[in-house]
């Protein structure tokens, strides 16, 4: 009798537990991407992006933003280009690269390659 009264608390319990781990990480993930929207300067001056919506990012070149499409999961962006500089040209395929977001401090690895990115770790400031 024991036994049954125990797995008649352990399911419910772990069936709870699961919906607050699930939900806990999902809003950690909107919360990032929140968290990313507005303007960032490299800290080298090289680069300017700018995160407009949810998957939108622009790089600004000569005050025009070049398109690309973003997306992130825990710890890598996934960026591909779709701007108009040279819409005919390949520009590779899309890939992933490792981020970390620290306050006002955005850094991204953009090797092996990233079109319109030099291919580095690139740490930029809120603006």
């Amino acid at each position: 009798m024991k036994k049954d009264s125990m797995n008649y608390w352990f399911s419910p319990i772990v069936i709870i537990l699961s919906i607050v781990v699930f939900s806990g990480c999902e809003k950690s993930s909107n919360d990032v991407k929140s968290k990313l929207l507005g303007t960032w300067i490299s800290t080298d001056l090289t680069d300017t992006i700018e995160f407009s919506s949810d998957n939108d990012l622009y790089k600004i070149i000569y005050r025009f933003g070049d398109h690309y499409d973003y997306s992130l999961s825990t710890d890598s962006i996934f960026i591909k280009y779709n701007g108009t500089q040279l819409p005919l040209s390949y520009m590779g395929p899309p890939k992933n690269h490792f981020y970390q977001l620290n306050g006002n401090i955005l850094t991204i690895d953009f090797r092996p390659y990233c079109f319109g990115f030099l291919s580095q770790i690139t740490t930029f400031s809120r603006k």
